[in-house]
């Protein structure tokens, strides 16, 4: 069953945004890593591998609020990046550390300080919208948290989460109600941006949020296959 990731009658930028790109969505909940992590039936290769490289991923998604703390218009902006910075350095080690848990190692553990193909090209692409407008930033940013907060409260509605799946507490977290609140803030907040932008950068703000999709599912599939940088070959 597809699940459009906006409701009815919503409307705005990032509403058109779901809604023409929600095979996106659908291909992002329907990957085998995230199935597993739906089954509790990843392995604990798998579970490491995410956690090392998503560790990486989101220190540099905070240094990206950085950029856009330095792009702010004002102390509204300013507090914004400030707020959801935090989050991410204070709150988010929670879904790490409930699947290091599972695999029975501590966080520190399974923190790696290399980057896989995939994590550094998002990565880069993400420092490269830096360089554009906050508009074109906030929009490479946005597909992180929708993606996990609408997977996570699809899973949850339809199938109610009992403490004992293995990996409850990263569903709990993605599917909470602040995460939520969040959410709708920063697409309220690129709606806005987007109502003041031109064509031109109104194209590159949906170019930079459609690729930050696709890394969303090549992430996934990172994870599921171990990626790293040994050649396609073996050699």
């Amino acid at each position: 069953m597809s699940v459009l990731p906006v409701t009815d009658g919503e409307t705005g930028f990032t509403a058109e945004l779901g809604r023409r790109h929600a095979d996106l969505f659908e291909a992002f909940y329907q990957h085998p890593f995230l199935k597993g992590l739906r089954e509790g039936s990843l392995s604990r290769e798998q579970v490491l591998h995410y956690v090392a490289q998503d560790y990486q991923y989101l220190t540099a998604y905070t240094r990206c609020y950085g950029l856009g703390m330095a792009l702010s218009p004002d102390r509204r902006w300013m507090r914004f990046f400030h707020d959801n910075a935090a989050v991410i350095l204070c709150a988010e080690t929670h879904a790490h550390e409930s699947l290091c848990a599972y695999v029975g190692v501590s966080y520190e553990e399974a923190q790696a300080d290399h980057l896989a193909p995939t994590a550094q090209a998002y990565i880069n692409h993400m420092m490269e919208a830096g360089r554009d407008t906050l508009g074109v930033l906030l929009s490479a940013l946005l597909p992180c948290p929708w993606t996990y907060l609408w997977a996570a409260v699809r899973f949850t509605s339809e199938t109610p989460l009992d403490p004992s799946h293995p990996f409850y507490g990263w569903w709990d977290f993605y599917a909470g109600l602040y995460e939520s609140q969040k959410l709708t803030q920063t697409r309220a907040m690129l709606d806005e941006l987007a109502a003041a932008a031109g064509p031109a950068e109104r194209e590159r703000m949906e170019r930079a949020f459609v690729a930050s999709c696709h890394y969303e599912i090549r992430f996934w599939e990172m994870a599921w296959s171990l990626e790293d940088w040994t050649p396609p070959n073996g050699s």
